[in-house]
């Protein structure tokens, strides 16, 4: 039996503790005595907390999070004797000590039942106070009537941010002390954590997965529930109790447990460990452990700690240089992973030559804050580096897995993965996440469950995630996406168009190249141009909601889609049209060259800035005996011009705001007589009276 007090502090070293006096508690103006209750509550512009956002929590629980932009303040509260902001100086000091020399500015994040989370970023802040006129004018937002609006302004800084957390730890009962029971009620408002090991080979880790399984089968029933699963056609035996028998198998309407390997490849060399048509029977007879990468040795042993007899890993259980192979195992993705007990995904190697079994970094070991109660003990508590980046995006951090795009695939069709992080284990099933360390009662949303409660705004938030990931093959970018737009369509009903939706079309049609890295053409067409997936590269989405302001200055989605030619990709719209001039003025940088793109009206009236899908270049020529002068993308292989340019092309309307639009350019196809290639689109600046003296056509699209 556990009881959540304290601990002792005997595991920290002299260096790690520090000792405090008990004080009268009187609520503190800059921390709020870390007390969720009384600190000013978080609420953001989805009406949800942070904590409601990061955790699954009733929705009235208390949270809040202060913000502290002139940590003097913090220290000279320290100082003059608060108690938990000197907890909150000295949790610092211990991870970075000097940090109070540096311009820095901290976030304090609250909720009943979770440690305190302390994020210190680097960086210079300066407020800025403008009216709402102002704001509207410089965000190009309408902002609600009221008083003026005070804005903090931070300069950033490439330093990682250094996030820790201060929390109970959880101890045997037989040894709490009496000032852990007696004055418990000082730290009552932070949660309690578990320790986490230093080596994830370790038999807790491996406690971790089994219990977290266990949870997910009996009371989630993700994926097969408790059904035994069919194992893949092709899928590695490893003979229970013997670390030297393993197989290739293709075993035939089995049921069985299995785990899958979620994973990013190395380069290939004549030595690359793979099975292909040379090596396929030699698979089939026997593979020795030690001949596996030091990755798949890991993926074998943990398999067998954890009971489980078969192991599927793309590398060995798919035929390389197979296309029908590959194609055939391609299809079958969502069943794959969605039926395996567990999907391993390796976050902490590069490739397959890392190990996932091993020490982790001492800098995330926790150490003790002792609170002394005179004359009768302490009540401790216990602080660490976060094992996760608190301030990143949901996405997340889970190293070079990050960057590829079929393992955003593998991740989000399986039932059940655990991540192996250089820091700390994440269990990970559709129904919720939860961090090696934490509480059971901390569980987090999982990044799946984004597909149980899908909606158009969550998965253009998930295409800009994809399409901002690598991948090795361009061919293989819709192939990637489409077990997840299967599982999607089989959900929700609808019907997918070539990364879009049919049901969506119009708002999916409003992506623009990314600004930072632009895209780039494919060596073969594989999409229309009308698709993201016409590019390769990351991209972004002008139609994703904003509730907050959209209350007020709703989008008015002007085209309408009238038909869709499933054998070439042409569609038929209908709406608004104004032909412009299109002027590409290009500088010469070092080594490299700044193209601008702006379409003027025939008179050359004031100007837009259009974002390129790829580089464009003019052209000029005959379609169908027509004389026709254009822009159109640059092909791939060909370089872009190197002079400044004009030529005519097509601005569409596609829907608008009071003081914006969504406007897509278009240029002549040069493969297609009478229709329209997507080339840029425009979107924030223009008016909608640009179009007010324009008629509806009928415009088609390839």
């Amino acid at each position: 039996m556990h009881r959540r007090m304290g601990q002792p502090a005997a595991a920290a070293t002299n260096e790690q503790e520090h000792t405090f006096k008990v004080t009268q508690r009187v609520l503190c103006s800059v921390c709020y005595n870390l007390d969720p209750y009384q600190a000013p509550p978080h609420i953001d512009s989805d009406k949800k907390s942070w904590a409601q956002q990061k955790y699954i929590i009733p929705a009235k629980g208390p949270a809040s999070k202060i913000e502290i932009y002139s940590p003097e303040k913090l220290r000279k509260a320290a100082k003059d004797g608060c108690l938990y902001c000197t907890l909150v100086v000295a949790a610092l000091a211990g991870v970075h000590p000097g940090w109070e020399t540096e311009d820095t500015y901290l976030f304090i994040f609250l909720a009943a039942g979770v440690p305190a989370i302390v994020c210190l970023t680097f960086g210079k802040t300066r407020s800025v106070t403008m009216t709402r006129e102002e704001a509207s004018s410089t965000f190009g937002r309408d902002y609600p009537e009221g008083e003026d609006m005070t804005f903090i302004v931070a300069s950033g800084s490439d330093l990682t941010p250094i996030e820790v957390e201060i929390y109970r730890p959880i101890i045997p009962e037989d040894q709490l002390t009496v000032g852990d029971i007696a004055f418990s009620h000082i730290v009552e408002n932070l949660g309690f954590a578990e320790e986490i090991s230093q080596h994830s080979g370790d038999q807790r880790c491996f406690d971790f997965i089994k219990q977290n399984i266990a949870t997910c089968v009996t009371h989630h029933k993700c994926g097969m529930g408790g059904a035994l699963p069919l194992l893949p056609g092709r899928v590695l035996w490893i003979e229970s109790g013997s670390i030297a028998r393993i197989q290739l198998i293709e075993p035939k309407n089995i049921r069985a447990s299995y785990i899958a390997l979620s994973y990013c490849w190395g380069p290939l060399s004549p030595n690359t460990y793979l099975t292909n048509t040379h090596t396929l029977n030699a698979r089939k007879a026997g593979i020795e452990f030690y001949d596996l990468p030091r990755l798949f040795q890991d993926v074998v042993q943990t398999a067998r700690t954890l009971g489980i007899e078969y192991v599927w890993i793309d590398r060995l259980c798919i035929i390389q240089g197979d296309n029908e192979d590959f194609q055939r195992q391609a299809d079958k993705m969502d069943e794959i992973y969605g039926n395996a007990t567990l999907t391993i995904a390796a976050a902490s190697t590069i490739d397959e030559n890392d190990r996932i079994l091993s020490p982790r970094n001492e800098r995330f070991r926790s150490y003790d804050l002792n609170i002394n109660a005179e004359g009768i003990g302490s009540v401790k508590l216990r602080v660490r580096r976060l094992s996760y980046a608190f301030l990143a995006n949901a996405q997340e951090d889970y190293g070079r897995m990050s960057t590829r795009a079929w393992t955003w695939q593998e991740r989000l069709l399986a039932a059940r993965t655990v991540f192996f992080t250089p820091r700390a284990l994440k269990f990970e099933c559709r129904f919720h996440s939860i961090w090696e360390g934490f509480d059971k009662d901390r569980a987090g949303r999982s990044w799946s469950y984004q597909l149980e409660n899908m909606t158009y705004d969550t998965w253009m938030r998930l295409v800009e995630e994809f399409t901002s990931r690598n991948i090795t093959r361009p061919s293989d970018r819709l192939p990637a996406i489409s077990a997840v737009m299967r599982r999607v369509s089989k959900s929700t009903g609808w019907r997918p168009l070539w990364g879009l939706w049919a049901d969506s079309f119009i708002e999916g049609l409003c992506w623009a190249s990314s600004l930072d890295d632009q895209c780039r053409m494919n060596p073969k067409r594989w999409a229309p141009t009308w698709s993201w997936a016409s590019v390769e590269g990351p991209i972004s989405y002008h139609s994703k909601p904003n509730k907050e302001l959209d209350e007020n200055n709703p989008m008015i989605w002007d085209l309408e889609f009238l038909s869709l030619d499933k054998a070439s990709g042409l569609i038929k719209v209908a709406g608004r049209a104004v032909f412009v001039k299109l002027h590409a003025t290009i500088e010469p940088e070092r080594r490299k060259f700044k193209y601008k793109y702006e379409v003027r009206g025939r008179n050359d009236e004031e100007g837009f800035g259009v974002t390129p899908d790829v580089p464009l270049k003019p052209w000029s020529g005959n379609i169908n005996g027509e004389p026709v002068s254009t822009a159109i993308r640059v092909p791939y292989g060909e370089k872009a011009p190197e002079q400044s340019w004009t030529a005519e092309c097509l601005m569409l309307l596609v829907g608008n705001k009071k003081r914006e639009s969504r406007v897509l350019t278009l240029g002549r196809s040069v493969a297609v007589a009478f229709a329209w290639e997507r080339i840029g689109m425009t979107a924030r600046n223009i008016y909608p009276a640009t179009f007010s003296s324009s008629t509806r056509t009928v415009i088609e699209i390839v």
